[in-house]
């Protein structure tokens, strides 16, 4: 296993982690119980969006270059 594989595994980890913190902060886990629900929705809805992207994007780009 060379380096770049090993750092595209890193950021799949990652990534996916990113996604559980964004369900998690809108489930109402990782927020204070004061603050409002529709910025608790808006948050982690931008963090699970953000770690799917960095998840696709990352995956297929590995793909590609195995081709």
């Amino acid at each position: 296993m060379d380096s770049l594989s090993v750092l595209k595994f890193v950021v799949l980890i990652v990534s996916a982690a990113a996604m559980l913190v964004g369900i998690l902060a809108m489930v109402g886990v990782l927020v204070p119980r004061n603050f409002p629900e529709q910025y608790r929705m808006v948050i982690g809805l931008v963090v699970f969006l953000y770690g799917l992207h960095r998840f696709v994007v990352t995956y297929f780009r590995q793909q590609r270059r195995e081709q």
